[in-house]
């Protein structure tokens, strides 16, 4: 009777540690919805313009985060690119679990890395050239530059 009486106990008390333990992963999800933790901004990327255009200009730098950035010619993009070399949708930037990726949406002059031609998904490292069109980025890791957007 007495083996029953201990495990009873033991088992009370996991439940009652799952019961804490699911409280705070519950408390925690909410405080991340709500924005008050977020990701380190070294988990992002940064693309620099370095060969622009008068609505481009070089030295212009964009953020890349969570949400990504899609790049083309339509207005509806996140950074327009004036170049007629350009598709309307041209290519998107991914970042996940801190590694940025850069993705062509299947353009008619395609998206160059590093003077190559990508066809899938690649991982940016800090230093990558992207080409698109007439436009180069240089892919780098994000700094506290929050003065500069």
């Amino acid at each position: 009777m007495e083996v029953v009486t201990v495990i009873g106990r033991l088992v009370f008390v996991a439940l009652i540690y799952l019961f804490i333990f699911r409280i705070f992963t519950a408390l925690l999800a909410d405080l991340q919805l709500k924005g008050m933790f977020q990701r380190s901004n070294q988990d992002y990327g940064r693309l620099e313009v370095l060969t622009g255009t008068d609505t481009l200009p070089r030295g212009q730098i964009f953020k890349v985060d969570g949400k990504g950035l899609r790049l083309g010619r339509g207005k509806h993009n996140d950074i327009v690119l004036p170049d007629h070399f350009a598709s309307v949708d041209h290519a998107v930037f991914r970042c996940q679990k801190g590694k940025t990726f850069v993705e062509d949406l299947g353009s008619t002059n395609g998206t160059w890395v590093n003077g190559e031609q990508i066809h899938s998904p690649v991982q940016l490292v800090a230093g990558d050239y992207v080409k698109i069109g007439s436009i180069t980025f240089q892919y780098s890791r994000w700094q506290n530059e929050s003065a500069k957007l």
